[in-house]
């Protein structure tokens, strides 16, 4: 079933191109509060997206369009509605930096060369973006904040504490800690090359298609320092860089940036690592609110890779003594047991739906996983056109399901399985479980098969149960 803004871009495609588009697609973006569906036509494929934030979508029109004339990796805007809530943009698929970078690790057990490569593309293009852009953006059309000066580096500050720091049960000193956020915010915005700063350059923001590498989500752009994307990339929580990587590819951008501007590699290092500092806690802000506050299980399901990320960062790039509070805050934090697992208040079971090629749900409870039930036997009505585009929850493939497969069967089987878990887990005093179902493209049999396991749970346990169709996320 279309919703109104799949409505509204599909109107506004017709009227563009004249003509029905050959298939439409959905696509989920986790956080995004943008509405995107993906159209085909005979000859190739674009991107609709719907935003009520016009304001927003100004700042990405214009951005794009100084980015198009400078011949960088972002996408090309076709057509503009003229309310300005619609418009159509160059697709460049789906391959995320992030899901490649996470399929080399499970498969591999390592992050392989090609991986690497992209990454060094990434910051090659990065650099050429932030030194272009910087002679040829009107800053005053940027997102609400034309500079990423002292006073917006304490908003990021203050998100971490309000959000994050205030949930932890960790005591501080007010005044001493706002002191030191001040210096460290005051160390920042004095020195260093100003640049046009992506806000928020990370592995999720870059797509690869035929080998090279593409820039979405920049809206949030503004004059800045250059070191704060660089770290944005490399200290992304989910991604999990290695140290030694990170230096390797620290270098390397060094190198990149210093052909267009003289820099002193003692000051850079400086200035990285207080921004390292920034960003992870601007992250764990983010976390904090969108989280605990909202309740969204993704964010949550990031706090312990962010509290790795803070550890490795204390325990090899320590904070000098003239942050003593602050230190000793985040010393505190990451002794803490209470962000270190997922700890669910109650009796929580996990429903995952997902595709067996991009490897197994990562269960961050610290339990190590629970039921994987492999649902690839059954009748896939992913072999059929008619069904393609659909899930697991639509009518037409539930009735596929009903009429030519036995899975009907295969969850009964499956609830037969866990009923005894779940009753002794009830009886223990656990408080979490997680059950996978697994297809060959997380679609169908595995979202349909979820789907009734958590209705099922829900109505015989009365337990909690969170579900989650993965590949749909």
């Amino acid at each position: 079933m279309q919703n109104n803004k799949q409505i509204q871009l599909s109107e506004f495609y017709r009227k563009v191109y004249n003509s029905e588009p050959k298939k439409i697609e959905k696509i989920t973006q986790a956080g995004s509060p943008r509405f995107y569906c993906r159209f085909y036509s005979e000859e190739q494929s674009i991107l609709g997206v719907y935003s009520d934030n016009v304001i927003e979508t100004e700042t990405f029109l214009y951005y794009s369009e100084v980015f198009t004339k400078l011949n960088l990796n972002t996408p090309k805007v076709y057509a503009v509605s003229d309310d300005k809530t619609c418009y159509f943009i160059k697709d460049f698929g789906d391959d995320l930096l992030l899901n490649l970078l996470l399929q080399s690790q499970k498969e591999n057990n390592t992050i392989s060369q090609q991986i690497i490569d992209y990454y060094k593309k990434s910051l090659t293009a990065l650099v050429k973006m932030q030194v272009l852009a910087k002679e040829h953006i009107d800053f005053t059309k940027a997102y609400f904040i034309q500079k990423f000066d002292a006073q917006s580096i304490l908003f990021d500050l203050n998100y971490f504490k309000y959000y994050f720091l205030n949930s932890s049960e960790i005591v501080y000193n007010e005044k001493k800690l706002q002191d030191d956020f001040e210096k460290l915010a005051n160390d920042l915005d004095s020195g260093g090359t100003k640049l046009f700063m992506f806000r928020d350059f990370q592995s999720r923001n870059i797509l690869v298609k035929n080998n090279e590498v593409y820039f979405i989500d920049y809206q949030g752009g503004r004059l800045g320092a250059p070191e704060y994307d660089l770290v944005s990339l490399l200290y992304q929580a989910r991604a999990g860089l290695p140290e030694n990587l990170k230096l390797e590819l620290k270098d390397f951008y060094f190198s990149e940036l210093s052909k267009h501007i003289d820099l002193d590699k003692e000051e850079f290092d400086d200035r990285f690592y207080k921004y390292a500092y920034l960003r992870v806690l601007q992250t764990f802000g983010a976390y904090g609110l969108r989280g605990l506050i909202e309740k969204k299980q993704h964010f949550v399901d990031s706090i312990p890779f962010a509290l790795e990320n803070l550890k490795t960062l204390m325990t090899l790039h320590p904070l000098s003594d003239d942050f003593v509070e602050l230190k000793r805050v985040l010393q505190e934090l990451i002794l803490s047991k209470k962000h270190e697992h997922k700890v669910f208040d109650e009796f929580t079971v996990q429903v995952f739906s997902f595709s067996y090629k991009k490897g197994l749900p990562i269960d961050i409870s610290g339990n190590g996983g629970g039921f994987i039930f492999d649902c690839r036997g059954i009748h896939n009505p992913g072999r059929y056109a008619e069904y393609k585009d659909k899930t697991g929850k639509d009518k037409e493939v539930i009735e596929f399901f009903k009429t030519k497969s036995d899975i009907d069967v295969f969850i009964e089987n499956a609830k037969t399985t866990v009923n005894s878990t779940v009753e002794n887990y009830i009886e223990r005093g656990f408080n979490s479980l997680m059950i996978s179902f697994g297809c060959t493209g997380g679609r169908h049999r595995s979202v349909y098969c979820a789907e009734a396991m958590a209705k099922y749970l829900k109505e015989k346990y009365k337990v909690n149960v969170i579900l989650r169709h993965r590949e749909q996320e």
